[in-house]
């Protein structure tokens, strides 16, 4: 975990320079617009980034986040936007704060800095087991993201996933499973079609805590792309 922390670091250290619009310059691209809103929806899906256990009434979390996701397929990028994108890189804020009877809400932003793209979303979370020093953690998330920004289409993406985390001293392994159902729509800008993207995610971190701060990688799999994010923040 050590080292995959520090080569996420590394990678999301490049975020800042990633900035570029991301605009339709194409018509009749069909392929190429499907192949680009798979990399989109699996870049913006709400991450975890955080253990299973409820936060509690009183608790509340702030965290710096940044999420690293290659592209698959560089020559559609270029196809449809006319620029060439190897990877996708955001930075932004997530809050995070407690409710009663073990449920979490959550809202993020992120930006692509120096481009177009803005993201806006949230969470609700429940707790299923609010976990123990002996038993595991175990939560029922649902999460929605849209894209503001872009002028040539529509971007959004719905969630569920079920994670489950134990806590070993200052550490909190985490992993989870769902489904990502996204939705990319042109609005028949450059005769293109909607796109619905519906795959399955995995994702693996791990939280390292000292007092009030914390420091959380996590790598994912939606589909076939990989995503990598950190959350630097704290919580009480």
């Amino acid at each position: 975990m050590r080292r995959l922390t520090a080569v996420m670091l590394l990678s999301l250290a490049s975020v800042p320079a990633m900035g570029k619009d991301v605009e339709i310059v194409c018509t009749g691209c069909q392929a190429a617009f499907q192949s680009i809103s798979e990399d989109l929806i699996a870049t913006l899906d709400y991450k975890a980034l955080g253990p299973a256990e409820a936060t509690g009434l009183t608790g509340i979390g702030v965290g710096v986040v940044a999420s690293y996701v290659p592209v698959d397929v560089e020559a559609d990028w270029v196809t449809v936007t006319g620029q060439s994108f190897s990877e996708l890189g955001l930075a932004g804020i997530q809050v995070t704060k407690g409710l009663p009877f073990g449920f979490d809400l959550g809202a993020f932003y992120s930006t692509v800095p120096d481009s177009n793209v803005d993201i806006l979303g949230g969470e609700v979370r429940y707790a299923l087991l609010k976990g123990s020093a002996t038993s595991p953690a175990l939560a029922l998330r649902g999460s929605y993201m849209m894209v503001d920004g872009i002028d040539t289409f529509d971007l959004e993406s719905t969630a569920v996933d079920l994670s489950l985390s134990k806590g070993i001293t200052l550490v909190t392994p985490y992993i989870g499973v769902g489904y990502v159902m996204g939705e990319s729509d042109p609005n028949g800008f450059g005769g293109l079609q909607k796109v619905d993207v519906e795959e399955a995610k995995v994702f693996l971190g791990a939280r390292f805590s000292l007092l009030f701060l914390e420091l959380t990688p996590e790598v994912g799999q939606i589909g076939d792309i990989l995503t990598y994010s950190l959350r630097l923040g704290f919580s009480i």
